[in-house]
């Protein structure tokens, strides 16, 4: 079922975490809009695995509210769509993005963007999902010991400066991504995913909770979403949350 609302769209200079101002409001009110909220600046902001988000200026910043309704299953696999339309959109305007496994945007095997998606309950118990994006436009930021990509390397300073546009394209990305998972399920991401996934057929270090790491040749995704990867005794699904894979270096 697709999500007919209308975008709200708000800008703070500063705040802690966008993702936390959207997931507190949908808690508090029944929201009649999907919303992106942007901060120029946010001190508390959030990735993935509870780690820290540096961004100022440098960084474009926020995060989209959208109610999805009872049931969760209608978006199986969304974060994983999330990020292969963003790196699609990121595409289409000159950018060679790649989706690392499930969601995190790369440019040239550095970390572009990320993305962290959320879900909580509103007052009418509907549940209302909330995805932050930080997209590293420029150079500046402190270097997380993943590598660092920014917008710069692939684009004229014209082109950056135009930071409401960067927020509509992304921001309709993860409204797109949204509805198509709703009507479709993954169809759309797998199709796609050939053509973007950073680590296709190469060697990787797979780094999964309780056990040794291992190295894998990446194969693709299945219909759930699941990275497929083979082993030198099998072919292996892994599901997101505790796993993380790492470019073998060279």
């Amino acid at each position: 079922m697709e999500n007919t609302l209308s975008i709200q769209y708000e800008c703070v200079p500063e705040t802690g975490s966008t993702n936390t101002d959207l997931l507190n409001r949908a808690k508090k009110e029944i929201l009649s809009a999907i919303v992106v909220r942007r901060a120029i600046n946010q001190t508390n902001a959030r990735g993935t695995r509870g780690r820290h988000w540096d961004g100022d200026d440098h960084c474009l910043m926020f995060s989209v509210a959208v109610p999805i309704g009872r049931d969760l299953r209608e978006i199986s696999g969304v974060t994983l769509a999330i990020g292969t339309e963003v790196a699609e959109s990121l595409r289409k305007q000159g950018v060679k993005a790649e989706v690392k496994w499930p969601n995190d945007i790369l440019l040239n095997g550095k970390k572009l963007a990320g993305i962290l998606v959320e879900t909580t309950k509103s007052p009418d118990h509907r549940f209302v999902l909330v995805v932050g994006i930080g997209l590293n436009l420029k150079d500046g930021l402190r270097d997380d010991g993943y590598g660092r990509a920014c917008l710069a390397d692939a684009l004229p300073v014209s082109d950056i400066e135009k930071t409401e546009f960067w927020l509509k394209l992304l921001s309709s990305a993860v409204v797109f991504a949204i509805n198509n998972v709703r009507s479709e399920g993954l169809k759309r991401t797998q199709a796609l995913w050939d053509t973007i996934a950073a680590y296709k057929n190469q060697t990787v270090s797979v780094l999964e909770e309780g056990c040794e790491p291992y190295d894998a040749l990446v194969l693709g995704i299945d219909e759930t979403g699941h990275l497929l990867v083979r082993t030198n005794q099998e072919i292996k699904v892994l599901q997101s949350g505790s796993i993380s894979i790492r470019s073998k270096k060279k």
